[in-house]
């Protein structure tokens, strides 16, 4: 990290400098000097203000100089960024690619910016596939058409790539799992936020989304049938139960069926106005319970596999009192690497120590991360830092 000089001046957040839909005038770091925003990040939503309220973000102004941005460098002296950053780097790059779609005559960008996510995502996913899993559960305040289906490609990018599938294989799924919602987008955060019933219009998107997706991307230029036929078909269902055409079994392709199966776990652990996020934990044991009946009973074989038992990203509480986090797989499924946070008293560490669960340490509890926004500001050291994303063409 660069030296701070003595004209360098840390300021705490105050909520003051912030408004919803306006760009980061320097980068936020955590009380633990984490990097988790960087400048010119885009401030969504009010509660993304309060989160960084919470856990007491500042940043770095020198005067007469503007903004200062203290770095971590490995030994080649290149850059690293939290892994929090690049995943916030990816959602804007997937919210610009869909900003095309209202753009008539775009040419091919929207294609080529789909396809330059795609990369970026296989390249992240490479350097540290359990980072970018459990850094990705953990983003709560981005908007759910933006998170949803970037968290679905990135779980089939790891699942892909752990069966063996090369990168030119994986590509047309990770697509697919990018764009498998675009025809309920614009309505995808008024469904997230929403406690009634859904009205007779929300419920017609809904059906047809499926097919309006499909055709957008044709509209769009799209003639691949691996990107195409998983968002045609990632509601459709072994037994017949699914839409739009109530395929069975092995009428559905396979992509379709791990899509489905990400698709299901990605909106499974995300909290809803009419009801608290589903534990990952619960939500793997659903997908276990359904395999061979409406789901594919392999891929749900794999993707548990892929994830573990406890996925990472996972906030645990263990029997003597300890709080940690779930930071990967592990050698088997049931003993995870992890990183404690805080001590038996509650007391929160300066700096997270990695384990791994040993005979006088046990899980005895799963703790939803929204109920412990003081621990957030913590995680960011978790996993090591990334390589950045090179910036768009």
């Amino acid at each position: 990290m660069n030296a701070i000089t003595p004209n360098t001046l840390q300021r705490s957040l105050t909520g003051l400098e912030l408004q919803v839909g306006t760009r980061l005038p320097w980068s936020l770091y955590s009380p633990q000097g984490t990097l988790l925003l960087t400048q010119g990040s885009l401030i969504r939503t009010e509660k993304q203000i309060e989160s960084l309220l919470g856990i007491k973000a500042h940043y770095f102004l020198t005067p007469h100089l503007g903004t200062y941005a203290p770095q971590t460098s490995n030994k080649s002296g290149s850059s690293k960024v939290s892994s929090f950053v690049i995943i916030h780097t990816l959602l804007e790059r997937l919210e610009d690619a869909f900003k095309l779609l209202k753009t008539q005559h775009n040419g091919n960008a929207f294609i080529r910016k789909i396809m330059q996510l795609v990369f970026d995502i296989q390249g992240t996913c490479e350097e540290n596939p359990d980072g970018m899993l459990g850094t990705m559960q953990l983003i709560v305040e981005a908007p759910h058409g933006l998170v949803h289906p970037l968290h679905d490609a990135l779980m089939c990018e790891v699942a892909c790539c752990r069966m063996g599938q090369g990168p030119l294989e994986r590509f047309p799924l990770i697509a697919a799992a990018l764009t498998h919602d675009l025809g309920m987008y614009d309505i995808q955060q008024a469904l997230f936020e929403q406690s009634s019933p859904l009205t007779e219009k929300q419920r017609h998107i809904i059906d047809t989304h499926t097919q309006r997706s499909h055709d957008l991307l044709r509209q769009q230029g799209v003639t691949e049938a691996r990107w195409l036929t998983p968002v045609l078909q990632h509601h459709e269902r072994l037994d017949g139960s699914g839409y739009p055409a109530g395929l069975v079994g092995e009428a559905i392709s396979r992509d379709a069926r791990l899509l489905a199966i990400t698709d299901c776990y990605s909106a499974m652990i995300r909290p809803r106005a009419y009801r608290n996020q589903v534990l990952p934990r619960d939500a793997l044991r659903e997908i276990f319970q359904q395999r061979g009946s409406t789901i594919d009973a392999e891929l749900a074989r794999l993707f548990i596999e892929v994830m573990g038992i406890f996925a990472p990203g996972t906030l645990v509480k263990l029997t003597n009192g300890e709080i940690a986090l779930i930071t990967g797989r592990g050698k088997s499924l049931n003993q995870p690497t992890l990183a404690l946070i805080s001590n038996r008293l509650g007391v929160c560490l300066q700096q997270p120590e990695a384990f791994t669960l040993e005979d006088n340490r046990e899980i005895s509890a799963v703790l939803r991360i929204q109920d412990h926004a003081e621990l957030i500001a913590l995680l960011g050291d978790v996993w090591p830092a990334m390589t950045p994303i090179p910036s768009a063409c």
